[in-house]
């Protein structure tokens, strides 16, 4: 990833182009459609909503399947369906339109916390409280997962797949890589629990946040660190990072209220101190140069690049 200069970086403007409210609860995760016409939020309220980011508008709410919080929603590539786990321990399949749910997932033992397609979307990964990862054939109605890995000692809060790769991790502070075609494990200890994990563009590099107010930036090949940054409050819940769409700066919701970014390679703080939410920013995702963030009131915000960059 080549570094970008600081006067062509754009980063969100002081003041949201939208705010989402009807969630009652935390939204916990967010998903955009691969067309960027909408967005999916996954709340403590047990209900699943989708969004039109580009109006504000709520354009349908999904509830009944899931009887606790809703941990994770994911939109397939089609954007006809969605996956969705819960605190019931339960992972659901359901179709856009309809609102029906397609399929269940039951075998977790504890609330499932995460959930990540594998390549083709012939497979969805899993990774729950139970300490335990899941892979679930999803060309198959088999009720049982095709894998059970048991390698994690704590609860696995994040999980990745990047081609023939499973990245999870857990509360254990290990960031494991599964190469599924060698069937080889690589384990790097970060000796702090690891609350949110995603790729660059490119799939090359890894951001790892941990709860210790610190995110790294690291090749995914070898695990070796390329940047840290700090600035953000991030040691009690699960905090999403992101890279930004042009892998030119980083992005992270804090449990003050704010949100963070940093410039990729040197890791300087951007755009100053700013109170983007009333509580705990958990969820920020991009599409192009649009960034939707959540927080643990409820309320969701759309925020548009600065002019005049």
């Amino acid at each position: 990833m080549a570094p970008m200069d600081d006067a062509e970086i754009r980063l969100p403007a002081a003041e949201p182009a939208h705010v989402l409210k009807s969630h009652s609860g935390a939204v916990l995760a967010i998903s955009w459609t691969k067309n960027g016409r909408y967005v999916m939020s996954a709340s403590q309220d047990k209900s699943v909503k989708l969004w039109n980011p580009s109006s504000g508008a709520l354009i349908k709410t999904y509830t009944g399947p899931h009887n606790q919080e809703v941990n994770a929603v994911l939109i397939a590539e089609d954007n006809a369906k969605f996956v969705t786990c819960g605190s019931d321990k339960l992972v659901f399949l359901w179709d856009v339109t309809s609102g029906q749910v397609i399929r269940k997932f039951a075998g977790h033992d504890r609330k499932v916390n995460t959930l990540a397609f594998g390549p083709r979307e012939e497979v969805l990964v899993t990774g729950s409280h139970d300490k335990t990862v899941r892979i679930w054939d999803l060309r198959a109605r088999s009720k049982s997962p095709i894998q059970i890995i048991r390698d994690a000692t704590d609860s696995v809060l994040c999980v990745e797949v990047a081609s023939d790769e499973i990245i999870t991790g857990s509360v254990d502070g290990c960031l494991r890589r599964y190469d599924v075609r060698r069937g080889e494990l690589c384990t790097d200890q970060l000796s702090q629990p690891i609350g949110s994990m995603s790729l660059s563009n490119d799939d090359e590099c890894i951001l790892v946040s941990t709860l210790d107010n610190q995110i790294q930036l690291l090749e995914r090949e070898t695990g070796n660190q390329l940047a840290c940054y700090k600035g953000h409050s991030n040691h009690r819940v699960k905090v999403q990072s992101s890279l930004d769409t042009s892998d030119s700066f980083v992005a992270s919701g804090s449990e003050d209220g704010r949100l963070c970014f940093w410039e990729l390679v040197e890791g300087t703080p951007l755009g100053g101190l700013r109170k983007d939410h009333a509580s705990a920013v958990l969820c920020c995702a991009f599409f192009e140069e649009t960034l939707v963030t959540a927080s643990a009131d409820g309320i969701i915000k759309v925020w548009r690049p600065e002019t005049g960059c």
